[in-house]
């Protein structure tokens, strides 16, 4: 299924301002999201018309030169600007654990469930939508890591390490990200987290910068 009607116009509206360091490299990146993007689930090989566009696009995913967040960068900013016409928004927060089983980069990522054997990475994301509209917006921040095998079944650990250390610490994180890119537009945005965000911390925070929240509570608090 394909969920972008324009992939072509969505991609270099995300991407045209990428800082890449070289206009092919930005032109390379639209026409390889855009293909991605036309082809939902599909993988490089699957979604090229010739060997050279493989070759091309490996080329430009191994080329370390490329920053991957400057390209999320440049879409978080298209995302801020289109967010500045909406009077109302709700920013969906919400982690997912992201599972890959191929042998090629299973040792590079870290463990995402009780069970050894598998392996990806976190992501934290915040997408703006528009309720009135019923538009979604787009991607505003995103926050990716992998959690260190050696820690694995130490959660009884947690409680003793500073908060900014923690996981738990992404969704301040998240909330400061948004509200820089944002600005005073921020007003008009409201947060809207599981319960895995009732942290007092967090809400802490959200309340001193006068940030407006829904929070789904994991423990019963007198508020």
């Amino acid at each position: 299924m394909n969920f972008i009607s324009n992939p072509a116009q969505w991609a270099q509206h995300l991407f045209q301002h990428a800082s890449l360091g070289d206009a092919r490299r930005v032109k390379r990146l639209i026409a390889l999201s855009a293909a991605l993007a036309a082809h939902t689930g599909k993988s490089v090989p699957q979604i090229s018309q010739s060997a050279a566009d493989i070759e091309a696009a490996y080329r430009f995913i191994r080329n370390d030169a490329i920053s991957a967040d400057a390209i999320a960068e440049a879409g978080f900013m298209a995302t801020q600007q289109a967010a500045l016409t909406f009077d109302t928004l709700l920013a969906l927060e919400y982690t997912s654990s992201l599972n890959f089983s191929h042998k090629g980069v299973r040792d590079e990522l870290g463990h995402i469930t009780s069970h050894l054997s598998s392996r990806g990475f976190q992501a934290h994301s915040v997408l703006l939508y528009a309720p009135l509209q019923k538009q979604v917006v787009g991607l505003i921040e995103q926050h990716l890591w992998t959690r260190d095998i050696a820690t694995m079944g130490k959660h009884k650990n947690a409680t003793q390490r500073p908060y900014r250390e923690k996981e738990s610490f992404k969704w301040q994180q998240a909330s400061q990200h948004v509200a820089n890119r944002l600005g005073q537009h921020m007003t008009h945005v409201v947060s809207v987290c599981d319960w895995e965000a009732d942290l007092i911390e967090s809400l802490q925070y959200k309340l001193e910068h006068q940030q407006r929240f829904v929070v789904r509570l994991m423990i019963s608090r007198h508020i």
